[in-house]
């Protein structure tokens, strides 16, 4: 797929939630309704361009060195008047454009896995601070499990949990349920064996290969 594409899907998808950002506004009608100098559409985009700097520095590569553009406290003001849906939707939105359904023997070639996510520690959500030991710093973990198109190359859909209360046969099964894929061979590493995994997988029609342990843990 051309890069001219993807772009052109990914701003559509950014235009279709700004039509309706009240939808995606913590206080539908109060937030989000004036022109101000974070819009809601730079807004979405910003974030999408962040790089992991310091705020500041983020914003001056984004925005420019326009002595009007906001501070980094209105900035973070703005974001926090946008609801996370807003970005759940534009995922959806967008993999739906770029979406070629290349397929493998007549089934899509989907793969399962989950990684850590360290973020900025925050003593207040207990299910994924972590306060640090042997004088490492505190943090919060989140884990991200996603669904991935082997021939397509993008993501199909992703779960976000805090890691304290992770359960990762969960967010499959999460995953699999409200997939609108009709035929797919989806492909998982252990610690997603499970009878009740695959009874979900078996229940939408699909075919799996799941790597199992090879001890007495494993299911038989």
């Amino acid at each position: 797929m051309k890069p001219e594409t993807v772009k052109r899907a990914l701003n559509d998808a950014i235009q279709a939630i700004t039509d309706y950002k009240w939808l995606y506004s913590v206080r539908p009608g109060r937030d989000n309704t004036r022109s101000r100098k974070f819009p809601f559409r730079k807004m979405v985009s910003s974030i999408l361009a962040f790089r992991g700097g310091t705020l500041n520095r983020e914003i001056m590569d984004f925005f420019g060195l326009d002595p009007h553009i906001g501070t980094s406290s209105a900035f973070i003001q703005r974001r926090a008047k946008i609801l996370p849906e807003a970005f759940e939707c534009l995922f959806q939105h967008f993999t739906s454009k770029i979406d070629g359904k290349k397929l493998y023997h007549g089934l899509r070639l989907l793969a399962v896995d989950g990684s850590d996510l360290q973020i900025t520690a925050n003593p207040h959500d207990p299910d994924s601070y972590y306060p640090g030991v042997n004088g490492q710093k505190a943090y919060n973990l989140l884990h991200i499990k996603t669904m991935y198109d082997l021939l397509q190359h993008t993501y199909t859909d992703a779960v976000i949990q805090k890691s304290r209360n992770e359960n990762e046969s969960a967010a499959l099964t999460d995953m699999v349920d409200r997939s609108d894929v009709k035929q797919a061979l989806l492909l998982a590493d252990r610690n997603y064996e499970s009878y009740n995994n695959l009874a979900h997988i078996q229940e939408k029609g699909w075919h799996f290969l799941i790597r199992i342990k090879d001890n007495t843990n494993g299911i038989t």
